[in-house]
């Protein structure tokens, strides 16, 4: 892509525990029209293994590193502690911004 203007829009969504028949474009009888609308006009990773508690499971995604690897394997990272994933990983906002990508994220780290 050579600018800005070319490139596709990218909404990551990460949910917890929300089971596969939870979102209505797999049949759920939840409704979930936005998230329908978003699954039907984009691609859906649903083949993602998730770790039993959420900052493994985030240093994974935002990484592409298993968990061991960053040191993220125990525990949840949390508001008041000081320190955070090792700065020495690059993440997909790192990756995203090196390409002209501009990032933003919302909710839990």
């Amino acid at each position: 892509f050579d600018d800005a203007a070319s490139k596709p829009n990218i909404v990551f969504i990460l949910a917890d525990d929300y089971g596969f028949h939870d979102v209505g474009y797999h049949g759920s009888r939840i409704r979930t029209p936005n998230m329908d609308k978003l699954a039907g006009e984009g691609v859906k990773l649903e083949n993602y293994y998730v770790q039993p508690i959420c900052t493994p499971t985030r240093s994974q995604l935002l990484t592409g590193r298993y968990q061991i690897h960053t040191g993220m394997q125990h525990g949840i990272i949390q508001p008041h502690q000081p320190t955070g994933m090792p700065l020495q990983f690059p993440t997909m906002a790192d990756t995203l911004k090196a390409g002209g990508y501009a990032t933003h994220m919302v909710g839990k780290w």
